[in-house]
């Protein structure tokens, strides 16, 4: 009966060891699955439909950090091809996440195919960079247009390795073609 008890003992000890990354959430696979990586996403799709009303709608609208003044003015800005592409969604897709402040400020780097044909006729690559910030208990996206706006956010901190996630319906091969380079090496 001693030897059953410790038995038993044993089984339970070792089935208990580990158990600390069962209770923590698993990594994210896919940009989908995270709110600020899903919201630049988004935002990244409304800028490939030329949706700049929508694009404008999703800003903040209180302070500097939009594209237009007010919604009439974002709605004479919408492509003239916009209702050809207002169903599209990008469904290949790779992304960088750069976290600024974790829990407030990260910069999305999106590479994919762009909805509209090239003078050849080729839909090429596509890079947008999107920075999603919080303003009270909202997250907010605008477009990083440039290396020194991407520095004025970054300001002095040394932001860590980025993130790599892409879209699911992409092969080890798509991969490789889909990551973005790194911000800093532009």
């Amino acid at each position: 009966m001693k030897k059953l008890l410790t038995f038993i003992s044993i089984v339970v000890v070792l089935s208990s060891c580990g158990n600390n990354e069962a209770i923590t959430k698993p990594k994210p696979k896919t940009c989908e699955q995270i709110e600020t990586c899903k919201m630049a996403l988004q935002y990244a799709t409304y800028a490939e439909q030329g949706a700049e009303d929508k694009l404008y709608k999703m800003q903040n609208q209180i302070g500097e950090q939009r594209s237009y003044d007010n919604l009439e003015k974002a709605k004479r800005y919408i492509a003239e091809d916009y209702q050809q592409y207002k169903n599209q969604q990008i469904k290949k897709y790779g992304v960088l996440k750069y976290t600024v402040i974790k829990n407030q400020s990260y910069v999305y780097k999106f590479q994919y195919n762009s909805f509209r044909k090239n003078d050849d006729g080729v839909r090429e690559f596509t890079t947008l960079i999107v920075h999603v910030y919080k303003d009270g208990k909202k997250y907010y996206p605008i477009e990083v247009f440039d290396y020194p706006d991407f520095k004025k956010i970054q300001g002095n901190r040394e932001l860590d390795s980025p993130e790599v996630y892409y879209s699911s319906n992409l092969t080890n091969k798509e991969k490789e073609k889909f990551e973005p380079k790194p911000i800093e090496g532009e």
